[in-house]
Parts: structure tokens; sequence; C-alpha cells
């Protein structure tokens, strides 16, 4: 039921925008809201935030799973996997700074993706090699934890894995404490999700970066993905002589990193097809 409950939410994911009806987050913020008013420690608060929520989740599908032969069961997974789900639309926001890196324009590159996500901190310094290389690595992560990060969780705990693991996601934005617990929940699915990028790619260029990944256990979630892409499909970064960017090239590196990620993505429903069939 689990892996048919992941179908059906992947395809409806395709298929209807979220945003306008499921991904409304405002209860889950104002709930952590009301537990900092209560004067509830940030550690304690992510505990209880993350945990309460999940606790009444899966009450609720115990209680469902007797029901209509377990298609109510299944029908409240799927709401669940589809509310877990990244938000937003990433082609978008990939096709938007592609167009700000074919007109040179980085600075406009650097104040959208600062105000949107922090993936880069406004500075007089920061030059356009530097906000290529920090938003290259952003969408990587968020490709991930759009997807991976949470069937990984769902496939391994259920629906409700999924579920906290999109909590602890939210959270991480209104309390730097998450973002430690959320390293470590990354750490096997971010280096499982760059060895694919290796198999999907090329294999023998990358695989020096991926082991490296794997050994270096205080390395960046966004940095292994980053590094073993860039190895796995042979991107140089794009300068110019005068120690410039190349527009033209950065755009079209963004097309060949997003196209690594949607090979990844295909070769791992494979991959669990392949493991339902077999278990």
């Amino acid at each position: 039921m689990t892996f048919l409950a992941m179908i059906i939410a992947l395809v409806l994911e395709r298929l209807s925008p979220l945003e306008d009806w499921l991904h409304r987050d405002a209860w889950f913020y104002s709930w952590l809201k009301w537990l900092a008013s209560l004067g509830v420690s940030a550690r304690w608060r992510l505990l209880l935030g993350v945990a309460l929520p999940c606790a009444v989740a899966q009450f609720l599908l115990d209680q469902f799973q007797p029901l209509l032969f377990g298609l109510a069961w299944i029908a409240a997974a799927v709401l669940l996997l589809l509310y877990a789900l990244g938000r937003g639309s990433q082609g978008a926001e990939q096709e938007r700074y592609r167009s700000q890196c074919r007109r040179g324009d980085f600075e406009a590159a650097l104040l959208d993706m600062s105000s949107r996500h922090g993936w880069v901190v406004q500075d007089d310094e920061l030059g356009a090699p530097q906000i290529h290389d920090s938003v290259q690595q952003g969408f990587l992560y968020q490709g991930y934890q759009r997807w991976f990060g949470v069937l990984f969780y769902f496939l391994l705990l259920g629906p409700v894995g999924a579920l906290a693991y999109r909590l602890l996601q939210l959270a991480c934005g209104e309390d730097a404490v998450g973002e430690r617990a959320l390293f470590w929940v990354d750490w096997v699915p971010v280096r499982l999700l760059a060895a694919t990028f290796a198999l999907t790619g090329n294999f023998v260029a990358s695989i020096d970066a991926m082991w490296h990944a794997w050994r270096d256990s205080a390395m960046a979630s966004q940095e292994v993905l980053y590094s073993v892409a860039l190895a796995a499909t042979g991107e140089q970064p794009p300068l110019c002589e005068d120690g410039g960017i190349d527009g033209q090239r950065a755009a079209a590196q963004n097309e060949t990193l997003s196209a690594l990620v949607r090979r990844a993505s295909v070769c791992w429903v494979g991959i669990i097809s392949v493991l339902v069939i077999l278990l």
C-alpha cells in the first residue's frame, strides 16, 4: 500500500499545483510561535513542534487502516505525502535564473535569491562566480529536499516519516536549532542521491568526489551534492579570461545539472519499483 500511495501522490503532484490547495504552512508556524510564547526552550520547541503533529497524523492513520479495505489509509497517506513534497515551482525559478544569466544580470540574481531563499547574502564584494556557485548549490539542495529526502523517509518510516521531514525543514526557517538536526537527518539520503548522480553521470570522473563526501562527515549537504554533480557532468566553472563569468555557459550549466537531477529521480523510481517487486 505504501508503494501505491507513493505512485498516486507523484502522479497527482505532476497534475495539480499543490500550492493552491494543500501547501498551507501557516498552521505550523503559528504552532511554533505558540510554543515559543509559553517559554519552551528551542530544543524542546523543535521536538514538540515536529513530534506532536506527527503523533496526531499517526493516530489518524491507525484509525483509517481498517476502513474500506485500506483505501482510506491510502488516501490519507497520499495527502500526507503530497503535503510533504516540495513547495513552489523549481522549474520556473531555474528558468528565471537562466534568463538572468543570459543577460549577465547577476545583481538581479543576487537580489532575487537572497530575498527568496537566503542562498546568497547581499554583499558588495560578492562576485558573479560566487553568486553562481551559491545559487547552483541552492538549486541542487532544493531539488533534493523537494522529493528525495521526503521519499526516503516515506519509504523508511511511512507517511509520518515524510511529514516529519517536511516539518523539520519548515522549522529550520524559524529556529537555528533545527539546522543541526536537519544536517544529520540529511546525512545519509544526501549521499545516496550524490551516489545516484555518479551512477547516472560520469561514474569514473565522479567516484573520487563521491568517496570524499562519504568520508567527510562534516561536509555540508549542498557541498556534497554540488561537488559530485560537477564531477558527474564534467562541468567546469563558466569563467571568462578576465575572471568574470560567461552568462551563456552559466545558464547551460544550470540546465545540465537540472537534467542530472531528473535522471536521478527516474533512476530512484526504478530502484524503488524493483525493491517492491523483490521484497
